[in-house]
């Protein structure tokens, strides 16, 4: 069976129930173990007799006068029910000599004068001493065991307890169900969700402030839900108007290359042909490189390797491009530095933001490593090309955007791209100088992680 939350808060407070009760009666217990002490029969009896004796010189009546006493103390415990035991009351003279005794023999010890308290033929009792000019006092009550006492406060403690216990288990059912309503109704309302069409926020009113962050929170999620989609389907159809393009420009070319009635028109048709597969080729690369990024497929594998020659390997990859663009490539770093992270994201955001550089007139692009401390290091990709307004810096790393006056054909993904990879490595791609004076840089900041 599962955990409910009502049953866990009705036992919870039923439990709180049960401490206060124990704690009730453990209170009752100590008070009358106090008032015992302080206020016994044995010592209020004591004191009324000791003032009837006073005087009193013949023996009878002395005897007398405590049968009456007794009679009627008697006759008051049993209306009481009190069964403690039998109060033992013992009359002397001066001299010692016993002249009445009434209740169980408790031995010749000497009790001290006034009210004390004392073992006496192995139990407890109270006692009472009270000496005059004729008489001696002696008064022993029993004091009821710990089984006796809890059994009385039971009685009177117990009706008080057991008539609060349904009323509070009903208020209690009552307050948990009306509680857990708004839950239910939230619960079900998530249940109805269509998620292919209802990703607007439901608004709920939870009724509680502990359950309204809960609403607030899931009405986010539906919020970043219906955005991601938006997104998605935008995207979709961005990749599909890029695709549809090159694809109808390899139709026109196939076309001419398959009818032109002269060799040089088909050499220009293959030449366009050829040139239409790479680029088409590099679109569908980027989007690969794209959803392989995405957060959703996951975190990528780590690997040890060095950073130094990763950069100096991405250099190699793009040199017959930049030779044919008559770029400079450099890489500016230590000869070594062993790192351990993700591989390829870092090497198709080195790619993507070298090619940015390539694509868009630079005369040097350079990947520099520097160290920033004993924990980060710097790597950053820069060129002197004419860079990107300050203005449009904010939208330079959306998917498919491209400069308003950009002449090199591309497909706008390259820095989405490398946005991507940084998010993915934990850290936050940001311009930063270019080289000489011009362009634009690329930086991010990486802990300085060693292999293991």
């Amino acid at each position: 069976m599962r955990r409910s939350l009502g049953r866990r808060t009705v036992g919870a407070l039923l439990l709180a129930f049960a401490l206060i009760a124990l704690g009730v009666v453990s209170l009752n217990y100590w008070s009358v173990r106090q008032d015992m002490s302080r206020q016994s029969q044995a010592n209020q009896l004591g004191r009324l007799l000791a003032r009837s004796l006073d005087g009193l010189e013949n023996e009878d009546s002395a005897r007398a006068v405590l049968r009456g006493f007794l009679a009627e103390f008697d006759q008051l415990r049993e209306e009481a029910a009190w069964e403690a035991g039998q109060l033992s009351v013992e009359l002397l003279r001066r001299d010692g000599q016993r002249v009445f005794h009434s209740g169980p023999e408790l031995g010749d010890s000497r009790w001290p004068e006034g009210m004390s308290q004392l073992n006496l033929a192995g139990r407890p009792y109270a006692t009472f001493r009270a000496e005059g000019p004729l008489w001696t006092l002696r008064i022993a009550d029993p004091l009821p065991s710990d089984a006796m006492l809890l059994q009385w406060l039971a009685s009177e403690v117990g009706p008080s307890l057991a008539l609060a216990l349904p009323v509070l288990l009903l208020t209690l059912w009552l307050a948990v169900r009306s509680g857990l309503r708004p839950l239910r109704e939230f619960t079900a309302r998530i249940a109805a969700l269509d998620l292919r069409r209802d990703l607007a926020p439901l608004q709920l009113d939870l009724r509680y402030a502990e359950l309204q962050p809960l609403a607030h929170a899931f009405d986010r999620l539906l919020s970043r839900l219906s955005e991601q989609r938006a997104h998605e389907r935008a995207f979709v159809h961005d990749a599909a108007h890029e695709l549809r393009t090159p694809l109808a420009a390899l139709g026109a070319h196939t076309h001419v290359l398959l009818h032109s009635p002269d060799e040089a028109g088909r050499q220009g048709a293959a030449a366009a042909l050829l040139q239409g597969v790479e680029r088409t080729a590099h679109l569908s690369q980027q989007l690969l490189d794209l959803a392989r990024l995405d957060p959703a497929a996951g975190p990528a594998p780590s690997a040890d390797f060095d950073l130094v020659e990763l950069c100096a390997w991405v250099l190699q990859q793009a040199h017959p491009q930049a030779r044919q663009r008559q770029v400079s490539l450099a890489l500016d770093g230590p000869e070594h530095w062993p790192w351990h992270g993700p591989r390829h994201a870092l090497q198709s955001l080195l790619q993507n933001l070298v090619d940015n550089g390539l694509r868009y007139g630079a005369r040097e692009v350079q990947i520099e490593l520097s160290p920033l401390g004993p924990a980060a290091l710097r790597l950053a990709v820069r060129d002197d090309g004419p860079g990107i307004a300050p203005e449009l810096r904010g939208r330079m790393f959306e998917r498919f955007w491209r400069g308003e006056h950009a002449q090199e054909p591309g497909s706008g993904l390259g820095l989405a791209i490398a946005a991507q990879a940084a998010r993915g490595l934990g850290v936050e791609l940001r311009c930063g100088p270019g080289l000489h004076g011009r362009g634009i840089g690329f930086e991010l900041d990486l802990p300085s992680q060693t292999p293991g």
